[in-house]
């Protein structure tokens, strides 16, 4: 079986989207998998027209859709050769969901699109996986965009409930409760490396829609209760630090001037900064996800989506926060909550993705 994987982020964002992508490799070439060709939402996105109106393959209209189906099919075959060329020699399109399904940008026009490419020029068998769904339910074109992508797939798995509701009741799609795949490749580490720090410490990360006048106040909260601790940035990616973060770095440095920036150059020191921490707050899903395998008290500030707010229904953990009372009261009761390791939980949810293997062939 040759599969084309839609959205590898081995070497986008940060480790934690590493491990991601790694796990689903794996995964797939443990359940027979024989080749496995990738590609990225970025190289995507460069595409001319990128693609703004790619959708207009699901238009109602038949004219639109039958001349919108051409231009963009021609275009693929022009811009990405590789791509269309990779798809016609596989078995299955596996699309990579993560931080792309939400509301209409350009990545979800990408991933729609080659759903359509997949199943209606190449007829190849198409999943989606690693995934939260997050349409704007008000918009009816958006919702039908959706229901049009999701109903030509042949597996579908959402990693939190929220997520599962809304393809099964909003978009009539039958998708699968799973998790995010993190968890899977933490598992399958030999060990995570002993603390990098002699004294306590807590791990501070930026957020995908950091606001930097929120700096002064988790500064002071954080000060007023771990004045004596260290307090540690972590970055890091598989290509270096992301371009985002000295903005957020400066904003913070103002207030805690003897803040450590800890740029991780692997998965496993990623994962043992996170570990190792008295405390995590942070405003990326993969750090909470990774606090929760080792049971890391954590306070999460909530995403661009309600993605790690439903992570944290799933697991009966405290609410995310977003201002600082919240901050202060989280900060307050963060050692009456009884922290525990939810690797073994998160792994079991996160296999769910690939029960599609199991029907391969049949």
């Amino acid at each position: 079986m040759h599969i084309t994987l839609i959205n590898d982020t081995e070497n986008e964002c940060h480790w934690g989207c590493y491990g991601t992508s790694s796990a689903i490799k794996q995964e797939l070439y443990a359940g027979g998998v024989k080749s496995i060709y990738s590609f990225t939402c970025h190289d995507g996105s460069k595409l001319e027209n990128s693609p703004r109106k790619c959708l207009l393959v699901y238009s109602k209209n038949p004219v639109i859709k039958m001349l919108s189906r051409w231009y963009f099919v021609h275009l693929f075959k022009k811009q990405l050769p590789d791509l269309c060329k990779n798809i016609e020699k596989s078995d299955y399109v596996v699309i990579n969901g993560e931080g792309t399904i939400n509301s209409i940008h350009v990545a979800t026009r990408f991933i729609f699109f080659v759903v359509f490419l997949a199943k209606h020029v190449y007829r190849k068998k198409v999943c989606i996986i690693n995934h939260s769904c997050y349409p704007k339910e008000s918009k009816e074109k958006q919702i039908s965009y959706y229901k049009s992508a999701y109903s030509m797939c042949d597996f579908i798995a959402a990693r939190e409930q929220r997520s599962q509701q809304i393809l099964n009741h909003k978009l009539n799609a039958t998708a699968a409760l799973s998790f995010d795949s993190l968890p899977i490749v933490v598992k399958a580490l030999p060990r995570i490396p002993e603390s990098f720090y002699d004294d306590k410490y807590i791990c501070v990360s930026g957020a995908v829609n950091y606001n930097t006048d929120n700096s002064s106040y988790l500064a002071e909260e954080i000060l007023k209760r771990y004045g004596d601790y260290k307090i540690i940035y972590l970055v890091g990616s598989a290509s270096g630090m992301n371009a985002d973060e000295p903005v957020v770095i400066q904003s913070l440095k103002q207030y805690l001037p003897e803040m450590i920036v800890h740029d991780a150059k692997s998965l496993e020191e990623w994962l043992s900064v996170i570990k190792h921490a008295e405390l995590l707050i942070s405003g990326r899903y993969h750090y909470s996800i990774a606090a929760m395998c080792f049971g890391t008290p954590m306070i999460c500030f909530s995403s661009n989506t309600p993605k790690t707010d439903e992570i944290n229904k799933m697991f009966g953990l405290p609410n995310c926060v977003s201002n600082k009372d919240q901050l202060s009261s989280a900060l307050d009761s963060i050692q009456s909550f009884k922290w525990t390791p939810l690797l073994e939980e998160m792994y079991a949810l996160a296999k769910e993705n690939y029960k599609f293997l199991d029907t391969n062939g049949e």
